[in-house]
C-alpha cells in the first residue's frame, strides 16, 4: 500500500472504531439501565432492536450521500449528529425518552458503513486486507466499549458513558472538518476482488450478477439478527453464567478475538474465491453459537469468543461479495442497501432474543439465534452453487472457440 491508501485506512479505522464503541456503550450497560428504569428485558430488547433499526435505516441516504457528496461530508454529519445525540442518550428520564434518544444516535453512527466501507472498496487496491483492517478496528471498539462504560458506570454512573461518547464524537467531528480524505477520483477505481478495473475497462453484465447480490442482501438481513440479538444479551449472559462482577470484561475477551476473525478473515479475501469462504466460515462458526448457549462458567467464554471470532472473520467475506456484484458507480448506495438490511431489518434479532430471553432465560437466546445461522448457512451455500456453475460455463465458453479453430 503507498502513503495515501494508508492515511486514507487511518481515518477510516479510527472512525469505525468510535461508531462500534457507540453501538456496544447500551448493551455494555443493560442490566444497570434495566435496574434503573425497573424494565423487563424485552422492553430492554426491543429498546435495542429500536436502535438497531434506525442504525440501520439511515445507511440507504448515506449511500446515496456518499455518491453524491463524497466520504468526508457524510463522516462529518456523522460524528456531529452522535455528539448531541450521545449527550441526550445520557439525560434520559425514562426508558422511553431513552429510546428515542438512542434512536437518534443510531441515525447518526448508521450513517458512517456506506461512507466508510466505500473508502476501503474503491480507494485501496488490496481491498480484503483493507476490509479486514476496518473490521479489526470495529471490533477493538466495540472490545473498548465495555470496559469504558462499566468503568465509568461504576466510578460515577451509567450516563457518564454517554457523556465521555459525546465529548470523543465531538473531537472526531472536529477532525473531519479539515482532514482531506486522500481517496481516488469518483469513479475513477472499482475494485473487483485483489484486482484494480480502470474505466474504460470491460464492464460485467449486471443482470448476471442480480440473483446473488440479492441473495448476499438476505444474507446480511439474517446475520444482523443474530449479531443484534448476540451483541445485546451477551453481556448479561456473561454476567449470569460466568461472573456478575467480570462480565463485562469477559466480554470484552470475546470481542478481541473478533477482531483477531476480521483479519484473518480480510487475509483469506485475498488468497481465496470469496463465494468458498462465507459457507466454510459459516458452517465452523454454527457449532459455536450452539456451544454458547449450553456452556456455562469458563468454557462460555472460551466458546463465546470462537464463535465471534468465525462470526466476524465472515464480515469481510460478505463485504467484498457486495462490490463484486455491484456496478460500477453504484457501490455507496449497495453499501447503503446491505447495512440497511444487517442492522435495520436485522434490528429485529434484539426483540426475538429478548422475548426469548423473557420466556426462558439468555441461553434460550443464543440456541434460537443459532436457527438463523442455518439460515446464512443456506444462503451461503446457494452462492457457492451460483458461483461453481458461472466458472464452469466460462471454462465451457472459452474451450469452445479454442475447439472450433
Amino acid at each position: 500500500m503507498n502513503a495515501a491508501e494508508r492515511r486514507l485506512i487511518a481515518y477510516a479505522t479510527v472512525a469505525h472504531a468510535l461508531v462500534h464503541v457507540a453501538e456496544l456503550t447500551y448493551p455494555a450497560l443493560l442490566t444497570r439501565i434495566g435496574d434503573d428504569f425497573g424494565v423487563r428485558a424485552v422492553i430492554l430488547g426491543t429498546v435495542s432492536s429500536m436502535f438497531g433499526w434506525a442504525f440501520g435505516s439511515s445507511a440507504i441516504p448515506a449511500g446515496f450521500l456518499t455518491d453524491r457528496l463524497g466520504s468526508r461530508r457524510v463522516l462529518l454529519y456523522t460524528f456531529t449528529g452522535a455528539s448531541v445525540a450521545a449527550v441526550l442518550v445520557g439525560l434520559s428520564p425514562n426508558e422511553w425518552f431513552l429510546a428515542g434518544t438512542l434512536a437518534l444516535l443510531g441515525l447518526c453512527i448508521g450513517l458512517y458503513h456506506p461512507a466508510g466501507i466505500s473508502l476501503m472498496a474503491q480507494g485501496v487496491r488490496q481491498r480484503g486486507l483493507a476490509l479486514g483492517y476496518h473490521g479489526v478496528a470495529g471490533n477493538l471498539g466495540q472490545a473498548a466499549a465495555p470496559v469504558l462504560a462499566i468503568g465509568l458506570a461504576v466510578a460515577i454512573d451509567w450516563r457518564a458513558a454517554f457523556f465521555f461518547l459525546g465529548a470523543l464524537t465531538a473531537v472526531l467531528a472536529l477532525v473531519f472538518t479539515r482532514v482531506v480524505l486522500p481517496v481516488q477520483g469518483q469513479g475513477e477505481v472499482v475494485v473487483t476482488g485483489s484486482t484494480v478495473v480502470r474505466e474504460g475497462a470491460p464492464q460485467r453484465r449486471v443482470n448476471h450478477f442480480l440473483v446473488p447480490l440479492l441473495m448476499v442482501y438476505a444474507a446480511f438481513v439474517v446475520n444482523g439478527m443474530v449479531y443484534r440479538g448476540a451483541i445485546t444479551f451477551l453481556p448479561k449472559h456473561m454476567e449470569d453464567l460466568v461472573n456478575k462482577d467480570l462480565g463485562g470484561v469477559f466480554v470484552t475477551v470475546a470481542l478481541i478475538m473478533g477482531a483477531m476473525g476480521q483479519y484473518a478473515g480480510g487475509s483469506l479475501s485475498q488468497r481465496f474465491k470469496l463465494e468458498r469462504l462465507a459457507p466454510l466460515l459459516t458452517l465452523l462458526a454454527l457449532p459455536a453459537l450452539v456451544l454458547t448457549g449450553i456452556v456455562e462458567g469458563a468454557g462460555l467464554v472460551v466458546v463465546a469468543s470462537l464463535f465471534i471470532c468465525l462470526y466476524f472473520a465472515n464480515q469481510p467475506v460478505f463485504t467484498g461479495l457486495i462490490a463484486d456484484y455491484t456496478p460500477a458507480g453504484a457501490v455507496g448506495r449497495s453499501y447503503g442497501v446491505s447495512f440497511f438490511a444487517g442492522f435495520g431489518l436485522g434490528g429485529t434479532g434484539g426483540v426475538l432474543a429478548g422475548v426469548l430471553v423473557d420466556r426462558w432465560d439468555t441461553s434460550a437466546a443464543f440456541l434460537g439465534l443459532s436457527g438463523l445461522l442455518a439460515v446464512t448457512l443456506a444462503l451461503s451455500l446457494g452462492l457457492w452453487a451460483m458461483s461453481e456453475r458461472r466458472t464452469s460455463a466460462t471454462v465451457v465458453m472459452e474451450e469452445r472457440p479454442s475447439a472450433q479453430a
